[in-house]
């Protein structure tokens, strides 16, 4: 008789690998989470002062997700003060529900 077969964790909904990089590192959840609370656009002080990030790891984290298309970075003035605006994509969004539905799947009673 061989063993029962289960669902091994982390196998996600439709057998796609859940908990996907790009939104499981730490500092990246914390900006997608930080961003789907509001969903207009957030400037880079409050991201930044919001989550306590040194300009260095917010910029890094950001890129990547620009990258992913998960947020949408835009630069402007104000007078003649550079600006940076940061949103959460619809793509992001879609991808955050999905990342938080697949931690559900792996951690009982989240």
């Amino acid at each position: 008789m061989g063993a029962a077969k289960t669902k091994p964790l982390g196998s996600g909904s439709g057998g796609r690998e859940p908990l996907p990089p790009l939104i499981h590192g730490r500092i990246r959840l914390l900006i997608l989470s930080f961003l789907v609370r509001d969903p207009r656009p957030r400037t880079f002080t409050e991201v930044r002062e919001g989550l306590g990030l040194t300009d260095g790891t917010l910029s890094v984290n950001l890129a990547k997700l620009e990258e992913g298309k998960l947020v949408a970075v835009t630069k402007s003035f104000v007078g003649k003060r550079p600006v940076t605006r940061v949103r959460v994509t619809a793509a992001g969004r879609r991808g955050f529900t999905r990342y938080i539905a697949d931690l559900k799947t792996i951690v009982p009673g989240l």
